[in-house]
């Protein structure tokens, strides 16, 4: 946490002054790789079919039984474009959009849990150097949990990767027609189905299980989304044990993983100087205003917490806090108060007082993480009471702003 450098000043009045500070944070810029092997087309040369099939049907089947499995395991790599940093991905996502596992970019791993449409990272400092994160509070991401994005991460796991939100994903790209041919997929007889957009979306289902094995999406975005990561993904169902672990990782990173864990969403910042002033018998107040330093189109809201000290050589130090929920695009003020308690004296004396200020972040409050917390065992509970999953599971509504 990046403290604000502060200045003092002596004042001739019983106890009247003003401070000012600034915040200074250091940027750094990501890379990018190669995704040429991640084009459609690697891999094994497919083999001549002798049985090709109707598309539409096989891959009403299978993505039916995708809808109704109670998790799903899937292994591959996202790119956001053709030219950014290639993820590899081993995650398993509930079919209420609860997920776990590991993200690895170049030779940084970061591990990932996601539920009710929030999304937290714990990677080491070099991770954290390749995302281009500026906040005061950011030399405290390296090895804890922090709020990220679905932007930032590259994907929303409850969104894209649940097993009926993946199902609809695919679906929404079913061909109309053709035929599908079988191949060597791995060492497996796979039927390949093009989807809409030809060999840029494509996927292969098993010619004996009927399940889906892997796909190849240009665009893994939900149907009202922008723009989503480029992907080639195999997927595992999910065994009852998988789904427990889920729920078992995800609650131990809730309860004791997420106290005072900070939020990346929005890079934010003191707007102006602070302020210290300071009345007649002691009391004295430290305010300032917080920005966000985005292009505030994000929607997304941060809780932004200052604590702040206001010390003198005679009278020692006294510390206050405040907390306000900052708003994309906007601004919110926070002030907080001490009081030296100076009895009136018939000779008044003036103190040369100094305030400084640290602006941190806050991934959730105790309340809400407390909620997060029953909603994660209230999934589970579900869960475990129907383990052959449901196609009416579903991630759930995103949580509302400022928590």
């Amino acid at each position: 946490m990046s403290p604000v450098h502060s200045t003092s000043r002596r004042s001739r009045g019983p106890l009247g002054l003003a401070a000012v500070a600034a915040a200074a944070v250091l940027g750094v810029s990501g890379c990018s790789i190669d995704l040429s092997h991640l084009r459609p087309g690697g891999g094994d040369e497919p083999s001549p079919s002798p049985t090709p099939v109707d598309a539409a049907p096989l891959l009403e089947t299978a993505l039916e039984s995708l809808r109704g499995q109670p998790a799903v395991t899937v292994q591959g790599q996202l790119s956001a474009t053709e030219n950014s940093i290639v993820s590899d991905i081993s995650l398993t996502t509930t079919a209420a959009g609860a997920s776990y596992g590991t993200l690895q970019e170049s030779e940084n791993e970061a591990e990932v849990m996601a539920a009710d449409s929030r999304i937290f990272v714990n990677a080491p400092e070099e991770y954290w150097l390749d995302q281009n994160v500026i906040n005061p509070d950011t030399d405290s991401y390296a090895d804890n949990w922090v709020r990220v994005s679905a932007r930032q991460l590259g994907f929303d796991p409850g969104a894209v990767l649940a097993p009926a939100q993946l199902a609809d994903i695919i679906g929404a790209m079913a061909p109309d027609g053709g035929r599908a041919t079988l191949e060597n997929l791995d060492g497996t007889t796979a039927y390949r189905v093009d989807l809409q957009g030809g060999e840029q979306n494509r996927v292969w289902i098993g010619e004996e299980s009927g399940e889906l094995l892997r796909a190849e999406i240009e665009q893994l975005a939900p149907e009202d989304a922008e723009d989503g990561p480029r992907s080639r993904l195999n997927f595992t169902p999910a065994e009852p044990a998988d789904v427990e672990a889920v729920y078992t990782d995800a609650l131990a990173v809730a309860n004791d993983g997420l106290k005072g864990a900070p939020d990346s969403r929005l890079p934010v910042n003191w707007s102006g100087q602070l302020e210290l002033n300071c009345e007649t018998g002691g009391a004295c107040t430290v305010s300032g205003t917080v920005k966000d330093d985005s292009d505030g189109d994000s929607g997304d809201s941060v809780v932004v917490r200052m604590d702040a000290t206001v010390s003198n050589n005679e009278l020692g130090s006294k510390e206050c806090d405040d907390t306000g929920t900052l708003k994309a695009g906007g601004t919110v003020d926070l002030s907080c108060g001490v009081d030296f308690n100076l009895a009136p004296s018939a000779s008044p004396q003036s103190y040369e007082v100094s305030g400084d200020a640290q602006l941190s972040t806050r991934a959730l409050t105790g309340e809400a993480r407390q909620e997060f917390v029953n909603t994660i065992e209230e999934q589970r509970d579900a869960a475990l009471a129907n383990p052959s999953g449901s196609p009416s599971a579903s991630p759930s509504p995103s949580e509302s702003a400022g928590d």
